[in-house]
């Protein structure tokens, strides 16, 4: 699934109604925003995953970026 969204003034990013959904995201869950070279991730706890209709477990998604990839070791 790749769907986009927008940063506001604010640096405010809204998570689509879908991938809330998908992934029983609900409102005040905690996202945590990890760097990974070129790639932003965002974890949140106590979603469930897609296939889980009842157990509540730890998830995470990533951001897709269009940048092309970088040798971790460019630059050292």
């Amino acid at each position: 699934m790749e769907i986009s969204t927008i940063v506001n003034r604010d640096g405010t990013v809204t998570i689509p109604k879908e991938i809330r959904e998908q992934y029983g995201i609900p409102e005040g869950a905690k996202v945590y925003c990890v760097m990974n070279g070129y790639q932003l991730e965002m974890r949140v706890i106590g979603t469930k995953l897609p296939q889980s209709k009842t157990k509540y477990v730890s998830g995470f998604g990533m951001i897709k970026s269009d940048m092309p990839s970088v040798d971790p070791h460019f630059g050292l």
